[in-house]
Order: structure tokens, then sequence, then C-alpha cells
């Protein structure tokens, strides 16, 4: 049993306390596919309301991590095959955007940045942490898109950020592979953008998001 959710969650509210625990249980895989999320063990477990509960699943279903079926209930969910080819695309597509266009200016403190961010992944990968790394991650990939110095292409990648925890666990059931694999296809992307050619950035990022067997 946890601690009641009304104590010691960071000043977050109930429905996002529960939210942010379920969450971390889901991508950490202590609760897998096809999982049920029942609301009144969940409601007595946290000691909170139903309808606070109600709320956490709610977001979570935004975040495609959980799916509602009608009379038959709520489970632990993966997004397609399909959702996260189209998901990875988008994302890159958002983040290569401009970026050519401030390579020469803006390369230095982009792989500081970047660095920075897979040194937080790598303390959540030693944590075997998924959640902490989706974190890092988004962090890692923010400092890509907004380089290019387009505030809206900016807001645009924002939006897809809800789904980047079913992403990454989809994506890390489908390919095999692990935490520590996922933290090194991050350095591996650093080592590209220090490259002065920005031509091979992008392509190690196409490769980053689109190939899943690259390594």
């Amino acid at each position: 049993m946890i601690k009641n959710a009304s104590q010691g969650f960071r000043h977050l509210s109930l429905p996002e306390s529960v939210h942010e625990v379920l969450r971390s249980r889901i991508l950490n895989n202590d609760l897998p596919a096809g999982t049920p999320l029942v609301e009144i063990p969940l409601a007595e477990e946290f000691g909170v309301s139903r309808t606070t509960v109600r709320a956490a699943l709610r977001e979570l279903q935004t975040e495609r991590l959980i799916e509602v079926l009608p009379r038959r209930g709520t489970f632990v969910t993966r997004m397609s095959a399909e959702d996260v080819t189209e998901a990875c695309y988008a994302r890159f597509v958002l983040e290569s955007a401009g970026l050519a266009e401030v390579w020469e200016s803006a390369r230095a403190a982009l792989v500081v940045d970047m660095t920075e961010a897979v040194r937080v992944m790598q303390l959540a990968c030693d944590k075997e942490d998924l959640a902490g790394i989706v974190v890092a991650d988004t962090a890692f990939h923010r400092v890509i898109v907004e380089a290019g110095n387009h505030p809206r292409i900016v807001e645009m990648w924002s939006t897809l950020n809800g789904q980047m925890g079913a992403l990454m666990r989809s994506s890390l059931d489908r390919q095999g592979i692990d935490m520590v694999e996922a933290v090194r296809r991050h350095t591996k992307l650093i080592t590209a953008f220090k490259r002065k050619d920005s031509a091979v950035a992008l392509a190690a990022l196409r490769l980053h998001y689109l190939d899943p067997t690259h390594g």
C-alpha cells in the first residue's frame, strides 16, 4: 500500500497525485498491458473518492496509456505500431523544421543542453525509472525544436508531449530494447549533432525517430 494520496505529493491536486502514481506504474511496467484498473479498489488504496480516480483515469486515457472499453472496463494499453510511427514522424518533422537555418549559431549551445538532458536521463536509467527517462527525453527533444526559432512549431510539438510516455513504453516493448539502450541512442544522436554539418545531424535525427532497428 502506498501512502494516502493526500499526503506528501509535492502540492499536486488529488487527481494529479493519483495520475502521477498510476502513470509511473504503467511506464515502469509495474502495471503491464492488459492490467484492469478498477475505480473502487483504487479509491480505497489512495484514500480518495471515485470521482478523483475517474479524473486521473481520464488523463491517462488522453495520454494513450489506458483504454476504456464500454461494458468491459478500463485496461492498461499500448499504442499501436501505426500510431507510434505517426507520432514519431510528426515529432521528426517539427524538430527538423528550421534547424538547418540556425545551425551555425545554435549548434554549440544545443549540444550542451542535449548533453545535460542525457545526464539526467542516465540518472533515471540508473534507478530503472522509465517515467523519469520520459521527462528527460522530452527536455532533450524540446531544446532541439526550440533551437529552430519557430514558436508556433514549438507549440504544435508540445501538443504531442502527452503521448510520449505511451510512445516510449510501446516502443521499448515492441523493439525489445531496455532503458540503457534508450539512453545510448540519445548519446549517439549528440555525437551526430557535434558535427558541423547540419545534414548529418538531421539524418541522424530522422534515423532516431523513424528507424527502429538503428543502433
